[in-house]
């Protein structure tokens, strides 16, 4: 099972698109299901997860209508243990994918019930980002949930004004967690105690803290934003019908067959690496000053370089915008805080990076973490991250976590492995420090 640590305070997912072939929407009921294993227990009292964020693209409204969220398909015949997330005992549902959402939103339900507070943010897949996204966020937003409740939502209590935002901030102050949500990065800097939770019972850290967290929109470059906000325009306004072929030809043809192409490469990549170091371990014994050893040695350091840019290259754009574009504007508007870490989904690819944020209008520099959530589609491993009492923040991909149908912590394996050794010196070298 997934054991919560006694420490966690948020857990956190992105980018899982329901609705959206190539899912893992069935590990995510798994994954759901072992949370709520940990408050069926004795050692129930001891959890202190108190807020679950889902950062953006939760629904996938390109590749599905709002009305099949919406539907309640059944007939009578009965359940087996395990599908009866409802309280319409002796129904089951017509097809797999609903029964899926219903699941999962039952699963959510339950999680709330068990005083954990539910947070949204939308993505690109949910809601137009093209224009001023910070003046256009709260109207787009109400048109959304506007369309859930004209089509009948059954899970207002989940999906509402009151916890869907475009932005979250996580603040230790006077040894107190608090949770503030925005619409704007206006609303961030002048209502900042406007909009808050407070984590009872669970003591903050004696230091400045603050953490952002949001989709990865705000972060895309102009060319982007638009060159890809046209198309997902088009995809949120069209209909059911066009929405499904489109779903089929991007999930199912063009995204798969990329991922195969890029998985061959990883292969290719990794066990070369294995055997260039294998060759070169075995010319050192021979001569320490041959030609070829040289030519060996900085073979394997380009591909340790190709490896290492392939892992960064997803979120390297995102985070030269936050570094140059997104903190600057917000440090012009009037926010004084420094940053400590920004969290964001979006690209699909979970990563940790150190980086030096600048506000030259109060003459600080510090060194702050970017972290990408990672996802829960179109990937081979969907991830998590979760929030510790300290502030430490974690990115966990599913294979790392304790489920017994997967492999134990020990014998964990990453897919490319050259990137696992350069980020386990990284993470060394950081703790030395």
């Amino acid at each position: 099972m997934l054991t919560l640590n006694d420490d966690t305070i948020i857990l956190g997912l992105s980018d899982v698109h329901l609705g959206a072939y190539i899912n893992h929407h069935t590990l995510l009921i798994l994954f759901l299901d072992k949370i709520l294993d940990n408050y069926r227990g004795k050692d129930k009292s001891n959890k202190r997860l108190k807020v679950i964020i889902i950062l953006g693209d939760f629904f996938d409204i390109i590749m599905e209508s709002v009305r099949d969220y919406c539907k309640m398909v059944r007939y009578p015949g009965g359940f087996t243990k395990g599908e009866n997330y409802d309280n319409n005992v002796g129904y089951k549902y017509t097809d797999t994918k609903t029964k899926n959402y219903i699941t999962i939103f039952e699963q959510l339900r339950m999680l709330k019930d068990k005083g954990i507070k539910l947070y949204f943010t939308l993505g690109n897949h949910e809601i137009n980002i093209l224009g001023n996204l910070d003046k256009k966020y709260h109207k787009r937003k109400e048109k959304l949930l506007d369309e859930f409740t004209k089509n009948k939502f059954q899970y207002n209590d989940l999906f509402n004004k009151d916890n869907v935002w475009q932005y979250y901030v996580l603040k230790a102050e006077n040894r107190e967690w608090k949770l503030g949500f925005y619409d704007s990065r206006k609303e961030i800097i002048e209502s900042p105690k406007e909009n808050l939770y407070r984590f009872k019972g669970v003591q903050a850290p004696d230091k400045q803290y603050n953490c952002l967290m949001t989709h990865g929109i705000q972060f895309e470059t102009f060319l982007r934003k638009y060159g890809g906000g046209i198309p997902w325009y088009i995809g949120l306004k069209s209909p059911d019908s066009i929405k499904e072929i489109g779903n089929i030809l991007y999930n199912k043809v063009l995204k798969l067959n990329i991922r195969l192409i890029d998985k061959v490469f990883d292969t290719w990549l990794t066990e070369t690496h294995n055997v260039s170091r294998k060759i070169y371990r075995g010319l050192l014994k021979i001569s320490l000053i041959s030609p070829f050893v040289m030519i060996v040695k900085i073979f394997n350091k380009l591909l340790k370089f190709v490896a290492r840019r392939r892992d960064k290259i997803k979120n390297e754009v995102y985070i030269k915008q936050i570094r140059k574009k997104f903190f600057p504007k917000l440090a012009k508007e009037g926010y004084e805080d420094e940053l400590n870490n920004i969290i964001f989904g979006h690209t699909h690819k979970d990563t940790d990076e150190p980086v030096f944020l600048e506000n030259k209008y109060t003459d600080k520099k510090w060194k702050a973490d970017i972290v990408n959530a990672g996802a829960w589609q179109q990937i081979d491993l969907p991830t998590s991250f979760e929030i510790n009492t300290n502030g430490d923040i974690d990115v966990y991909p599913l294979r790392f976590l304790t489920f017994s149908i997967f492999k134990p912590k020990k014998e964990r394996l990453p897919y490319n492995t050259v990137v696992y050794e350069l980020r386990k010196k990284k993470k060394k070298r950081k703790k030395e420090k």
